[in-house]
């Protein structure tokens, strides 16, 4: 059985930005990060309860442990808010509402395509929760150099970020773009991580990537927003772009639109 809580709390806990929080206990520490029985000290547990959370043998904490292991590991928002979906995903929980990646419907695609267009001379695009292009104009496909000579089912933004070299070129801050896409890509299907299309795509860029496999490992979640950043043109010249991201949850989609800055 899948123990995506577990391996969430054991990645989050080892980052090495958690040790200046470690008491000084002498001796050389063997692990980074924070051990065990520090997180359980700290979130007020007991260290067996939160080590049966770990190895998965414990998988209904209260929203008020959530909310102290969330504190103890210094998650951000859309972390902690990952946690407790990720107790909320597993089998044995109760759900309010039927867990399942969503299909796009051929009617939103519709309208979308429409939108993008009606946005030019902007770059625009539609993602799915894969980050798979399921509507763009030209120039929000273009961003993305090589993205256009892609079959539809293969132009993923993802895929090109983290696999094209291209892409390294095209945005300055590269690293943070393409990180910030593997972090959102773990966040876009907490629900259902072992989702084979999932599982297909991230053993592909795990293959070919290390830094995909060092970011994916490492359960960074980070949802998708609005930012400023650098593309450089094909003739050298670097512009500012601030760029907003529209999510749509129920759909499984978000639209990206790039604007130039004031």
């Amino acid at each position: 059985m899948s123990n995506a809580l577990g391996d969430f709390l054991r990645a989050r806990r080892t980052d090495a930005r958690l040790q200046t929080e470690a008491p000084r206990t002498g001796g050389r520490r063997r692990t980074t990060g924070l051990r065990r029985e520090e997180v359980a000290t700290a979130a007020g547990i007991s260290a067996d309860y939160y080590t049966r959370l770990e190895q998965g043998r414990e998988t209904h904490p209260s929203d008020a442990v959530l909310d102290a292991l969330a504190r103890a590991l210094r998650l951000d928002p859309d972390a902690a808010d990952h946690l407790r979906r990720l107790r909320d995903a597993h089998p044995g929980t109760a759900r309010s509402e039927p867990v399942g990646a969503p299909v796009v419907d051929p009617a939103l695609v519709a309208r979308m395509t429409t939108l993008v267009e009606t946005v030019r001379p902007n770059p625009a695009y539609v993602l799915d929760r894969l980050s798979t292009v399921v509507a763009a104009n030209p120039e929000g496909l273009a961003l993305h150099e090589g993205l256009a000579d892609l079959p539809p089912d293969q132009r993923n933004t993802c895929r090109s970020l983290l696999l094209d070299a291209r892409a390294r070129e095209t945005f300055v801050e590269w690293e943070e773009l393409a990180r910030g896409a593997v972090a959102h890509l773990r966040a876009a299907n907490v629900d259902d991580l072992q989702d084979p299309e999932l599982v297909a795509l991230v053993e592909e860029l795990s293959a070919q990537s290390p830094l995909f496999r060092t970011w994916w490992n490492g359960h960074l979640v980070q949802r998708r927003r609005g930012d400023i950043t650098h593309v450089r043109s094909a003739d050298g010249t670097v512009t500012a772009r601030r760029y907003e991201v529209l999510h749509l949850p129920e759909d499984g989609v978000r639209m990206t639109l790039w604007l130039p800055t004031a």
